[in-house]
């Protein structure tokens, strides 16, 4: 299968590029803490959380699939993983 230390050129095609991960993540977490911060109850939560995922996935060209897809390559790739959350963390911090 994959390898802890593979690079990003050894990855299949049709997944996300790293930046492409990074970006969508860091959004996905804006607006899960927006949400937090709102107060909504569970279910309500839950549908606004799969209508504003819609529309980062149509932001970036995307949808659950392939973001799926991809977050499951770079699970099998944890270095990688690392990196791409490491990224998000710095660009979650710069925008406090």
């Amino acid at each position: 299968m994959y390898g802890c230390n593979s690079s990003e050129e050894n990855l299949p095609k049709g997944i996300l590029s790293k930046k492409e991960m990074v970006d969508i993540i860091t959004n996905m977490q804006l607006i899960d803490a927006a949400q937090k911060e709102v107060g909504i109850s569970g279910i309500l939560m839950g549908k606004m959380q799969d209508t504003n995922y819609t529309l980062i996935f149509n932001k970036f060209n995307t949808d659950f699939v392939q973001f799926d897809s991809s977050l499951k390559v770079y699970s099998a790739h944890p270095k990688l993983l690392e990196n791409i959350m490491g990224e998000v963390t710095l660009k979650l911090n710069a925008s406090k």
